[in-house]
């Protein structure tokens, strides 16, 4: 069996677990040395790496790249209202890897700090052909009913709201490790004791939705 990891940032190589490595587009000369034969990455710049001086250059960075076969998706990006960059700014940045995302036709990873409202406004504004990923949700039923309504997939985490897991449907949910210590394996053990099934049939639906969205 098969665990899927679909954001991570810790490059663990777990035993029977595919994983997609972050990158923040920022860090140019790391980036230049990772194996894009043989790992699965995602690629984007995070609201809390955006700088005014080189956002340009980064976003230009993620075009050229991206297009790698091993690059599996755009991000994490979005918009964070804790952070310290520029609202203005995020927006701009985040409606340029949108346009990546659409334009190379590859999902987008969104991070998503107490702006849930403005990222629907902007999927209804873009209304875009890949799918838009909210990764290491940890809000609420209600929201997580809003967002999947307007066709977002929900990503979870070690750390999730149980009721918020059970409405999502299976065919929108992934799972991830994120920046934790803890392993895939019991992320998917906590979601399938959560949703009351065994995790051969768990693993099963996430298989399916991984070779959909990202393959």
């Amino acid at each position: 069996m098969t665990y899927y990891n679909i954001h991570t940032h810790k490059n663990l190589q777990e035993k029977d677990t595919i994983s997609i490595l972050n990158y923040n587009a920022g860090d140019f000369s790391a980036f230049c040395g990772l194996d894009l034969q043989h790992t699965l990455y995602s690629l984007g710049l995070h609201p809390w790496k955006i700088r005014a001086e080189d956002w340009a250059k980064n976003i230009d960075y993620i075009e050229k790249n991206a297009i790698f076969k091993n690059i599996k998706a755009i991000g994490e990006c979005g918009l964070d209202k804790h952070c310290h960059t520029p609202w203005e700014l995020q927006m701009k940045v985040f409606t340029a890897q949108i346009k990546i995302s659409e334009n190379i036709q590859k999902p987008l990873i969104i991070h998503c700090v107490k702006a849930f409202d403005e990222v629907i406004a902007f999927k209804k504004e873009f209304s875009p052909g890949q799918p838009w990923i909210i990764h290491g949700f940890r809000g609420k039923p209600e929201q997580a009913r809003q967002l999947i309504k307007q066709g977002f997939f929900l990503s979870f985490g070690p750390n999730f709201n149980d009721m918020s897991l059970i409405e999502t449907p299976l065919d929108r949910l992934f799972l991830e490790t994120d920046d934790s210590e803890e392993s895939i394996r019991s992320v998917y053990e906590k979601t399938a004791k959560v949703l009351g099934m065994n995790i051969e049939c768990l693993t099963s639906h996430l298989e399916n939705n991984l070779k959909h969205v990202f393959f």
